[in-house]
């Protein structure tokens, strides 16, 4: 102070500002909580937080000091009253000045970037009765003003704003706006804009590296110059080296330069880099290494990062959660491992592979997600039956229920025949055609082969019924012979399981990464799903061996499922798993980021201009042609294959594989015919034997 008096500045303007009253209970000026109870064109509500999701989080570059001077000028002034008397009237003139300067700077801010903002403004016991208030209770902003005595107060304060919001903190003592920095994170507006007056460089640098400063795009500090009538003025910066920038300096009523106190630090990071949490999931991430086992890594999901990171202008550094974690799964504690923990402890800024939007165990509450760029669905990949042996071909053309008729008409067929010779042939006084039932049976399986019968029918009757036998042996020949052509050619496979019923009935397991589908199936309403989760068992890595094995299915999203089998069957050169008509659980697919992350505006519009290009399909379809062209075996063709995949426009010629039905009938034919002719025989000489004696 001018005049070398040991008074300070501040004492001064609680003088100006006549609140020697403000250190009573029982001040007239102020409402509950800590309140200002003024009446503006639309009071703000009240909004309170539980604070259910805070946490005790340690911030090493905060200031231990704790500066109490709003207390400690009230106590003085108090001290002082009836002991100091102002001889020098230009030391009072100068703190008003101090002031006037102050409310100046405040409302060139208020009018040159926060216009159209609503307005909260915080202050303290000291500033609340100052002539600076009077000031900016003039200004045509919507307003709330809570008196902050400690961090509790922060609470009265409505956060969740979805205009333009501003906050305007007055504070002689800082500390309840440090403290409520490191505590209740849902209970801020990370994307308003907040000037703060009080806070000297340390404590301002202490404010920006806190959980909820670091996730803050605007954070404005007015500090005061040693010179006279001098503030300078920092902004905060969010991806860069420097955290704290200086914008401009307020001398004699105005800036020395033109401020831009809210820039945008978001849409062009110059180059910073971002970790980005990942695992290898093809499509979404594949990694593919060279010679020299450096990693190449692409896919559907790091198209989309690479494009963000072009038109953001950051660089890439991918980081991995521990072998296992995968996404990760929440512990008894509350804390999350794999990707999720990556976001949630700040280790990754964004991160990529396949991720689901969903708020399973919690997880919203310590992730958040970009907007959607793909939709998918989950179902279960199986590996394809073992084609039925062709011995069984010349059986193929009709199914069981055919069979069972077939065999049925033909048992009737012989006696019925043989009556009508025999009753109708007795009628007419002639002998009948056929000698005995054995006749008969004979003369009935010719007529269903087509096989001309030597013996003709004598009457009318036996006639009628030896022609329809004619016709409808006709027909199956026609019908058997077609069908049994085509079975011939081709391999069989067996009935295949399409549905999640199907799979319950079935002995399969069922296995999954990590434990998100077997929660997913224990709380579904489908009971097949509910039973099927019973089977589940989560695995850490190669869930595809599981498959190709047999010994269970593979439940993931369908993209990712057809990628895996383009690579299987190309490895195979032949279908070898597939995937099952049925699925569940529709899902979107996004960038996760970090909660609250300041990101998370420019990224959700990068990538919805990004989904509505359709270069989200292009990625995958180029990711799945690059890995399979990279992993194809060559593999010798076995002959079965080779003529499965011959020139269509050729002829096939019928192998002895195509045929081994045909010579296991010949075998049969041999084999009971020989038995026939050894009990004949036997039954011969028994029946010699018995003669002679």
């Amino acid at each position: 102070m001018r005049g070398g008096s040991t008074v300070d500045w501040c004492t001064l303007l609680v003088v100006c500002a006549g609140i020697s009253q403000c250190a009573s209970n029982t001040s007239p000026v102020l409402g509950q909580r800590g309140t200002v109870p003024f009446s503006p064109p639309h009071p703000w509500p009240r909004h309170s937080h539980d604070g259910a999701n805070s946490s005790n989080y340690l911030e090493t570059h905060a200031s231990t000091r704790t500066h109490v001077l709003g207390t400690q000028t009230l106590a003085s002034f108090k001290r002082r009253r009836n002991n100091t008397t102002f001889h020098n009237e230009p030391e009072m003139n100068s703190a008003t000045s101090s002031v006037e300067e102050l409310g100046g700077l405040i409302r060139q801010v208020v009018e040159i970037a926060l216009d159209g903002c609503s307005l909260l403004i915080a202050l303290d016991l000291i500033y609340s009765r100052s002539p600076l208030l009077t000031q900016l209770e003039s200004l045509p902003h919507p307003k709330q003003v809570v008196v902050v005595r400690n961090a509790e107060d922060l609470l009265s304060v409505l956060w969740d704003g979805k205009l333009c919001r501003a906050y305007l903190f007055l504070l002689h003592n800082t500390q309840p706006l440090l403290d409520f920095a490191k505590r209740d994170f849902s209970a801020w507006d990370y994307y308003g804009k907040f000037v703060i007056v009080g806070l000297d460089m340390e404590k301002f640098e202490a404010l920006t590296y806190t959980k909820k400063g670091r996730k803050t795009q605007h954070i404005v500090g007015i500090m005061k110059s040693e010179s006279y009538g001098e503030w300078r003025v920092y902004m905060n910066q969010l991806y860069a080296s420097q955290r704290v920038a200086f914008v401009s300096t307020w001398r004699s009523s105005h800036f020395t330069r033109k401020p831009d106190l809210f820039p945008d630090k978001i849409s062009n990071l110059h180059g910073f880099q971002l970790n980005v949490g990942t695992i290898e999931f093809p499509p979404a991430v594949i990694y593919r290494y060279g010679p020299e086992r450096q990693r190449h890594v692409y896919g559907r999901d790091v198209g989309v990062l690479r494009a963000l990171a072009k038109t953001m202008n950051f660089t890439i550094n991918f980081v991995e959660p521990p072998t296992g974690e995968v996404w990760g799964k929440r512990l008894p504690n509350g804390t999350w491992t794999g990707i999720v923990g990556m976001l949630g402890s700040g280790v990754a800024d964004i991160a990529i592979a396949n991720i689901f939007i969903t708020s399973v165990w919690g997880r919203k509450e310590h992730q958040h997600f970009s907007s959607p760029f793909h939709q998918s669905v989950n179902c279960v990949m199986l590996r394809v039956p073992r084609p039925e042996p062709r011995w069984q071909a010349p059986l193929w053309p009709f199914t069981e229920e055919t069979w069972l008729a077939l065999a049925v008409g033909l048992l009737l067929s012989g006696p019925v025949l043989n009556c009508l010779a025999h009753y109708s042939a007795g009628s007419l006084h002639k002998a009948s055609y056929l000698e005995s039932l054995t006749s008969s049976y004979l003369h009935v399986t010719a007529m269903h082969l087509r096989e001309p019968v030597a013996p003709e029918p004598n009457t009318n009757t036996s006639r009628v019924m030896v022609v329809f036998l004619w016709l409808y042996g006709m027909v199956l020949e026609v019908s058997y012979c077609s069908n049994l052509t085509a079975f011939l050619t081709v391999t069989r496979q067996p009935r295949t399981i399409d549905t999640f019923q199907a799979f319950q009935d079935s002995d399969l397991g069922i296995v999954g990464l990590g434990p998100l589908f077997g929660s997913l199936m224990d709380h579904s309403v489908n009971k097949y799903l509910k039973e099927l989760s019973k089977r589940f068992i989560s695995l850490s890595s190669d869930p595809e061996s599981w498959v190709t094995d047999g010994r269970a299915g593979y439940i993931s999203s369908r993209q990712y499922l057809k990628y895996t089998m383009a690579k299987i069957n190309s490895e195979h050169r032949a279908p070898f798993v597939r995937v099952m008509k049925e699925c569940a659980w529709p899902f979107s697919v996004s960038v996760a980021l970090q909660s609250y992350s300041p990101l998370k505006p420019k990224i959700d519009e990068v990538v919805t201009r990004i989904a509505e290009s359709g270069l989200v399909s292009y990625w995958f379809e180029e990711s799945t042609r690059t890995a399979t062209q990279n992993r194809r075996k060559p593999q010798r063709q076995t002959t079965e294959r080779k003529e499965e995949t011959s020139d269509r426009g050729r002829v096939m010629a019928l192998s002895i594989d195509h045929m081994q039905g045909v010579f296991y009938i010949l075998t049969i034919c041999y084999l009971s015919t020989i038995l026939l002719f050894l009990a004949e025989l036997t039954v011969g000489r028994w029946e010699e034997r018995n003669t002679r004696n």
